[in-house]
């Protein structure tokens, strides 16, 4: 962003740079259709389970995490799958510059989640992953996630009073969704989604993680 500034003295107008340093990128996009009668009937019936270990009410997730390869569910989620892993391919060439001729992302694991009313998904991110997508099933009014700063909250430099909010200093972003929208990040990124205060709507989302099949070696071979 460029910009011309002149001194309160009145002197020369001088331009001035701002460049953003190293910024996260998330890609949002839509499905771009509704969901069929047999996707919508498959995800609706996959066998849920509540995190006993979890504090407060962080809802539930599915059964099993490979939703996209499980015998009971592949064959009607066929059609998303292609979706996702066609958009990590466009993410992984545009945005992230990857020769895709030499290495690829594969989909690890495939999870549903659910929030019931009163329900949330704290402050966490995904390990072992390097690339993360959902796809919103169901949502709620004005639904949204929320995005942590992670380099705010291991910075141990001042704090100073403000009397607005950048986006270099933003500690959170929202990233309003609705249904059919779909998302991939960088799986390190913090995110949670707050409280469904509705009284009786459930908000399903489905997610996945990623792994490279293979890493070229970065060194030439010893002689």
């Amino acid at each position: 962003m460029n910009e011309e500034i002149e001194d309160k003295d009145g002197a020369q107008k001088t331009s001035e740079e701002l460049l953003s340093l190293f910024s996260v990128p998330l890609a949002k996009t839509t499905i771009g259709r509704s969901f069929t009668e047999k996707e919508i009937d498959c995800i609706v019936n996959i066998p849920m389970i509540y995190n006993k270990e979890a504090q407060g009410a962080q809802g539930s997730q599915s059964e099993y995490f490979d939703i996209f390869d499980n015998a009971k569910t592949k064959k009607e989620l066929k059609d998303i799958k292609t979706f996702c892993e066609r958009k990590l391919k466009r993410y992984m060439e545009e945005i992230e510059g990857v020769n895709t001729n030499s290495v690829t992302l594969q989909i690890t694991e495939s999870w549903l989640t659910k929030l019931k009313p009163q329900e949330c998904h704290t402050l966490h991110n995904h390990h072992n992953s390097h690339l993360s997508g959902i796809l919103y099933i169901r949502c709620l009014p004005n639904d949204s996630i929320q995005f942590a700063n992670r380099n705010l909250m291991f910075d141990q430099s001042l704090e100073l009073p403000k009397k607005k909010t950048t986006q270099f200093t933003a500690k959170e972003v929202i990233v309003n969704i609705k249904e059919g929208d779909f998302i991939i990040f960088p799986s390190w990124v913090p995110h949670q989604v707050r409280m469904n205060e509705t009284k009786n709507k459930e908000r399903i989302s489905l997610s996945f993680d990623t792994w490279p099949k293979h890493l070229p070696s970065l060194y030439p071979p010893f002689k």
